[in-house]
């Protein structure tokens, strides 16, 4: 499970999730062949993590697919 503990407002796991995936989209430009998808796997499970913790539905969305873990004030 990934705990986001910095108090920054921008720091959600919203936030945290596209910061991800921009960094997985750059990953073949940035590294090595050789490591290219140690890393790309790697940053997939931390997505995969945080969509347990705050699903997304087939829109993209969150809407009321709230958790006790996805930082909603809606809860």
């Amino acid at each position: 499970m990934i705990m986001i503990l910095s108090d920054h407002p921008a720091d959600t796991l919203k936030m945290v999730r596209e910061s991800l995936c921009v960094a997985q989209a750059g990953i073949p430009f940035a590294t090595s062949v050789d490591r290219h998808r140690e890393h790309v796997d790697r940053i997939q499970r931390l997505i995969d993590d945080i969509d347990r913790q705050r699903p997304l539905g087939p829109d993209g969305k969150h809407d009321n697919r709230h958790t006790p873990f996805c930082q909603c004030e809606d809860e």
